[in-house]
C-alpha cells in the first residue's frame, strides 16, 4: 500500500487556515479581584532529562496567557514530579500525585501523566474523584479503548474521565509503517521495553506491518542493560534491514542502537515519540545518521500565531528551545482552562467543586473543531483527538529534522484493543 504523505508546507497552510483570527495567548490580562482559587494539577517526569519541567512550564504559560483566571476564579497550576533520578516513572509517586489532586477540594482537573503506564496507574484514582484527566503524551490505545476487564479497573465508576490531545498509537504505529515504506524497509526486528507504551506500540505496529507487507524478522523485550548484547545478537542474526525500538527508556534505546549499529552500520534504527527528547537525540553520536523518529509535533517555524508565540516566548524566557513535545502540554493547558470556562454554570465563585469537576469534564469531551496550535481537532467518543498526522524525522546534530509529515488514512486505523 502506498503511504499518504503531505509536505510540511501543506500542513502548515492547513493549520494557518484553522487558526485564522485566533487571538494570541499572550494578550489576555485580568486586573479584577478574584474570589476563589481553582487548581489544575500537573504530574510529569521532572527528573532525568525527559522534558517534564518544560511540560509544566508550558501549562503555566498557557495559564498566564489566559490571565491566570476564569471569571472571578484564580487558576493555580500545581506541578508534581512522578519520576526517579533516571526519569522513569514511579508507581508510588504517581499514586501520591493523583491522590493529592483527588483529595484537594480546590482541584478541578489534572494534566498527566506523560507516560502511558503512569497514566494507567493514576486513572482509577482520578476517575473515582470524577476529575478530568488530560494527557499530552500518553499514547497507549488501551487507555481510551480498554478491554472490558481493564475498563472496569481504570474506570471504576463507569464514567469517562480521561482524554488526550496527542494522537494515539493506532496513528503512530501506522505512521511508523508508512515511514518505513518510504525508506524502503522490507524486514524489521521489533524490540519493546516492557512498559505499557512500548508493549502497546509493538503490538499495534506488528499488526499494521503485516497488513502493509513489511516482514517481521523477530522480536524481543528489553527491560535491563544486561540484556542488550543478547538482543543485539538476535537483531544481527535476523538479517533485518531495520530495527524498531518501541519504548521510552532512553538509556536502553541509546545503548541498543549503538550496539546494533556497531555490528551493522547499514541497519536503519526507528523509534517513536518516546525517543523524541533532546537528551536522547544529543547522546547517540554517529548512530544518529541512521536514526529515524516519528513524533506528533512540528518544528518551530511550522505553527500558526498561537504556537509560534508560545515557542518564541518560551525561548526568550528560558534561553533555549522548549522540548519538542511541550507544545502538546501547552494545548492541554489551554484546552483544560477553556473547558473550565465553558463548563461553569452560574457564579464560578460559589459553584460546588463536584459540579465544577463534572461540568469541566463534560465540556472537554464536547470539544468540536477546536482551533489550536496543533490544528483543528475534536475529541471523539473515546476521549481521543481526531488529529491523525505524525512527523517523520531524521536526527542531525542532536535535533529532530522534519523530512515529511504523514497523514494516516482511516483505512489504517484500528479500533480494537
Amino acid at each position: 500500500m502506498k503511504s499518504i504523505v503531505s509536505s510540511p508546507t501543506a500542513l502548515v497552510a492547513a493549520i494557518v487556515l484553522a487558526l485564522a483570527g485566533l487571538v494570541s495567548a499572550c494578550g489576555k490580562t485580568g486586573d479584577e479581584e478574584t474570589s476563589r482559587t481553582l487548581k489544575i494539577y500537573v504530574s510529569q517526569p521532572m527528573k532525568g532529562d525527559r522534558g517534564g519541567e518544560d511540560m509544566l512550564r508550558a501549562v503555566q504559560i498557557a495559564n498566564e496567557g489566559e490571565g491566570g483566571r476564569v471569571d472571578s476564579a484564580k487558576i493555580e497550576i500545581v506541578g508534581l514530579n512522578d519520576s526517579d533520578e533516571s526519569g522513569a516513572w514511579v508507581p508510588a509517586l504517581v499514586r501520591r500525585n493523583a491522590r493529592l489532586a483527588a483529595a484537594d477540594d480546590e482541584a478541578v482537573a489534572y494534566i498527566g501523566d506523560f507516560d502511558s503506564g503512569a497514566t494507567e496507574v493514576a486513572m482509577p484514582i482520578l476517575n473515582r474523584a470524577g476529575m478530568l484527566q488530560v494527557s499530552s503524551g500518553s499514547t497507549a490505545v488501551k487507555l481510551t479503548l480498554p478491554s472490558p476487564d481493564l475498563g472496569e479497573a481504570i474506570r471504576p465508576t463507569g464514567i469517562r474521565t480521561f482524554g488526550r490531545v496527542v494522537p494515539n498509537d493506532n496513528v503512530q504505529s501506522a505512521a511508523l509503517a508508512l515511514f518505513m515504506q518510504e525508506e524502503d524497509v522490507d524486514e524489521v526486528f521489533v524490540v519493546d521495553d516492557g512498559d505499557t507504551y512500548g508493549r502497546g506500540l509493538r503490538y499495534r505496529f506488528e499488526k499494521i506491518a503485516r497488513q502493509m507487507g513489511i516482514r517481521l524478522s523477530g522480536g524481543a523485550e528489553l527491560t535491563r542493560e544486561a540484556q542488550i548484547a543478547d538482543v543485539a545478537d538476535q537483531v544481527a542474526a535476523s538479517r533485518a534491514d531495520a530495527l524498531l525500538f518501541a519504548g521510552s527508556k532512553l538509556d536502553l534505546a541509546r545503548d541498543l542502537f549503538e550496539t546494533v549499529h556497531r555490528e551493522n552500520n547499514f541497519i536503519k534504527l526507528f523509534g517513536g515519540d518516546g525517543l523524541s527528547f533532546s537528551s536522547f537525540l544529543e547522546s547517540i553520536g554517529d548512530t544518529a545518521l541512521d536514526t529515524y523518529i516519528t513524533a506528533p509535533q512540528l518544528p518551530a517555524g511550522n505553527y500558526a500565531q498561537s504556537g509560534e508565540s508560545f515557542l518564541n516566548g518560551f525561548e526568550e524566557r528560558y534561553g533555549r528551545p522548549a522540548e519538542p513535545m511541550a507544545v502538546f502540554a501547552y494545548e492541554a493547558g489551554r484546552a483544560v482552562i477553556d473547558s473550565i470556562r465553558r463548563g461553569a454554570r452560574g457564579d464560578i465563585a460559589t459553584e460546588p467543586i463536584d459540579s465544577l469537576r463534572i461540568n469541566t469534564r463534560n465540556a472537554f469531551f464536547d470539544i468540536s473543531e477546536r482551533a489550536s496550535p496543533l490544528g483543528s481537532y475534536s475529541i471523539d467518543a473515546n476521549g481521543d483527538t481526531t488529529l491523525t498526522f505524525y512527523g517523520a524525522y531524521r536526527v542531525e546534530d542532536g535535533q529532530l529534522v522534519l523530512g515529511r509529515t504523514i497523514d494516516v488514512p482511516p483505512s489504517l486505523l484500528r479500533d480494537d484493543e
